[in-house]
């Protein structure tokens, strides 16, 4: 890449939004730009919405300004970013230094006098190439004022005038001063007439759908706030071919030589796009083609296959086919590259957005306080594991997880799940009733996150095995010691033995008391070898037993003296009664671990039913300790009560988080499915009727409590058997 290259324009700007010199490499949203250019120019107030990563702020600064503008109307682009100072200081101020402002009306000046934003519109004059224009006020990530932490009073004030503008309305305090000033004739007719005209103007307001909802907090004073509203979707598949192909031999002085796409790969990559391909894999079998394609993923595609271009310095009218960006693994290492870079650069991401909260005097979080001082690798891998343990199901989908619960499990905040979703593009934010839900952005995403999630996986099993080996070398070891220093006692005994059988007489007596010795010795280290074995048991260490057991079982000598010796003890017995509690013990901990896993993949119903499993095997584990410890009264347990005990708490805290989970699910549905029903959306109604079913709890007393949370008078299974009926009749047309 040469020095020209570098510093000229790309074709595809990948994550950032194109900007209003970009215009003529925007393409796809000709529609979108149409429809909302002539709502501007019909309305006075428009809200834009849609999710993160649409492309709002380039429909508006690429495509809807250059439309706007050969109507004379010009966009002055707002924002309302900064909480250091009051809203309506910065927002004057913008508009102040706009390069569109032309010059300032000096009718009926009140030197001395605050300006409303009212006024301020009125006295400001917009041109454009020397003539004047209509000004279109747009307030780009609208949602800044709500989420950022102005004050109250600045926030109230700015709606307040805001509310004026946009109902055409003469702020109150305004029309009362004019109005005396015109009673006591120190204003003439022609200024009065002046001020009784409302400023030209228009209005446009861009917010994330998922912060719709807070528009409502200024729908009295401004009520038809969303009458004219736009959503701006994901493009399908047409508009997508547009927005690929269209750049690509766009005439002009750009980094990338004119270049077109050829017909079979232009369909891989809408194919891939869409998510077709991934579902097909996913599935073992051929799906329908998604028509959802997100502007991000076809940018970061798109801007891949462009600098292939410019490093390979292609000729212009290049064709490029799947074999340039290597077919669908090419397409997926730009996917897999981009999530492996987003997420190295997010530690730096995140901390720039508490840094720039605490630069504005937005308070801090002790949370995101302590996340901001560890070492960037902790917050890479921190939210690796996020997005890879939770967001992903068993079966390798997409998860869709509250943020309550990856907050909880992961310890983690607010702001660092928002920078993954706004700066990163890895989540997607999702509000449902009360609640946010993330997940991971696209299906494009899922391959890179799953060989990610695997890689790793892979990884850590290999330094879990190699530290455990290296552990059993460290063990055999020291067993190899243990054993070369008896035999160098034995031995030693041995040669004393035959000395002291040589030099006297006594030697008999001598070798016979040293046999007496020895043989003590023996059955005492046996003794200590199998207290060892019933240690290991004693704190539920049943591998360790095992091994114990079996070595002690490999010396019949050991056990045969064990047996007949007193206290006499069998040692192939009592390591048949050490494989039942291993056993026990197995079932309770594969219930207990199985169910935390489905509670991960909200199949709450079913992780309930594990945990009463886990609950019952626990009962039966606790009843064996009883029955074959040696004596209970003198609290001498085989397994130790204590480890007993604290499972069955843990399992009792599972037990009740699983039920409250449940009981908020199915109060979820059972409002949505009140709702679809008052509605008579019947095929949404028996939707969630469904999901209440697979929410039915299979303990009867899991059940009661589901019904004394709803306060019913059935039991909750009656209940939903009861309204499948009704809807399922609704639905036939009973």
């Amino acid at each position: 890449m040469n020095n020209a290259t570098t510093t000229l324009p790309r074709r595809y700007p990948g994550l950032r939004p194109f900007e209003r010199s970009q215009s003529a490499v925007f393409h796809g949203r000709g529609e979108d730009i149409a429809k909302l250019s002539n709502l501007v120019l019909r309305e006075r107030l428009v809200v834009l919405f849609a999710k993160s990563g649409m492309g709002k702020t380039s429909l508006l600064q690429a495509g809807c300004a250059p439309e706007l503008e050969r109507q004379d109307f010009v966009p002055v682009f707002l924002r309302t970013e900064r909480s250091d100072r009051p809203l309506l200081a910065s927002i004057s101020e913008m508009l102040e230094k706009n390069p569109h402002v032309g010059g300032i009306d000096p009718t009926g000046l009140r030197p001395g006098a605050s300006q409303t934003l009212w006024e301020k519109m009125k006295r400001l004059e917009f041109d454009l190439n020397g003539l004047p224009v209509t000004p279109v006020l747009v307030l780009d990530q609208f949602e800044e004022a709500f989420t950022l932490s102005h004050s109250e009073e600045s926030r109230h004030q700015f709606f307040r005038e805001l509310a004026d503008l946009a109902n055409e309305t003469m702020p109150g305090e305004l029309r009362a001063t004019l109005l005396e000033q015109f009673e006591y004739g120190n204003l003439d007719v022609e200024t009065m007439q002046w001020w009784e005209e409302q400023p030209n103007v228009r209005i446009v307001l861009s917010i994330r759908s998922d912060f719709l909802h807070m528009i409502d907090r200024v729908s009295k004073s401004i009520p038809g706030i969303l009458r004219n509203r736009y959503e701006l979707l994901p493009l399908d598949r047409e508009k997508a071919r547009t927005a690929i192909a269209k750049p690509a031999d766009q005439a002009g002085d750009y980094a990338s030589q004119a270049f077109t796409y050829a017909p079979a790969a232009l369909e891989e990559m809408l194919d891939f796009l869409s998510g077709h391909d991934a579902a097909a894999e996913n599935e073992g079998k051929e799906s329908t083609k998604a028509e959802e394609i997100e502007a991000v993923n076809l940018q970061i595609i798109c801007q891949d296959v462009e600098e292939r271009i410019i490093d390979f310095q292609k000729h212009a009218g290049f064709e490029v086919d799947s074999q340039f960006y290597e077919g669908q693994n090419g397409l997926r290492n730009s996917i897999r590259n981009f999530y492996q870079n987003q997420l190295r650069l997010f530690p730096k991401a995140y901390i720039e957005r508490i840094q720039q909260k605490s630069q504005q005097g937005a308070p801090i979080s002790a949370l995101d306080k302590s996340l901001t001082e560890k070492p960037a690798d902790l917050l890479h891998e921190m939210a690796q594991r996020l997005i890879e343990e939770s967001l992903i199901t068993p079966g390798n989908r997409r998860n869709s997880v509250v943020d309550d619960t990856l907050i909880s499990d992961f310890h983690v905040s607010p702001d660092f799940l928002d920078t993954l979703v706004d700066k990163s593009r890895l989540l997607r934010k999702e509000p449902r009733l009360e609640d946010f839900y993330y997940e991971i952005s696209h299906d494009t995403l899922l391959p890179a996150v799953i060989e990610s999630r695997n890689t790793r996986r892979d990884k850590e099993q290999a330094d879990r095995q190699k530290a455990e080996y290296q552990q059993q070398l460290a063990e055999e070891a020291k067993r190899r010691e243990a054993v070369e220093a008896e035999l160098t006692a034995t031995r030693r005994q041995r040669k004393l033995a035959r000395t002291v059988a040589i030099t006297s007489s006594l030697s008999l007596l001598v070798c016979l008391g040293f046999a007496i010795w020895f043989i003590k010795e023996y059955v005492e280290n046996a003794r200590s070898q199998l207290k060892q074995a019933e240690f290991y048991v004693h704190n539920e260490l049943y591998n360790a037993a095992d091994h114990a057991y079996l070595e002690l079982i490999s010396h019949p000598r050991r056990t045969w003296i064990l047996e007949h010796f007193r206290p006499h003890q069998d040692v192939c017995g009592e390591y048949e009664l050490v494989k039942k509690f291993h056993l026990a013990y197995k079932t309770v901990d594969s219930n207990f671990v199985f169910a935390d896993s489905l509670m991960l993949v909200n199949n709450y119903a079913f992780a309930l039913n594990h945990y009463r499993l886990a609950e019952d095997s626990l009962k039966a584990y606790r009843s064996l300790n009883a029955q074959f410890s040696h004596d209970t009264m003198q609290n001498d347990w085989r397994v130790r009560r204590q480890l007993i005990d604290s499972k069955d708490d843990l399992i009792g805290k599972r037990i009740y988080n699983a039920n409250q989970t449940l009981v908020r699910e199915f109060k979820i549905s059972q409002r949505e499915y009140e709702s679809f029903v008052e509605a008579k959306v019947w095929g949404q109604a028996l939707r969630n009727l469904r999901r209440m079913k697979q929410l039915l709890p299979a303990h009867p007393s899991d059940e009661v409590d589901l019904k004394n949370a709803l306060k019913i008078n059935e039991l909750p299974s009656e209940y939903v058997k009861k309204e499948l009926l009704k809807c399922e009749a609704k639905l036939r047309g009973l």
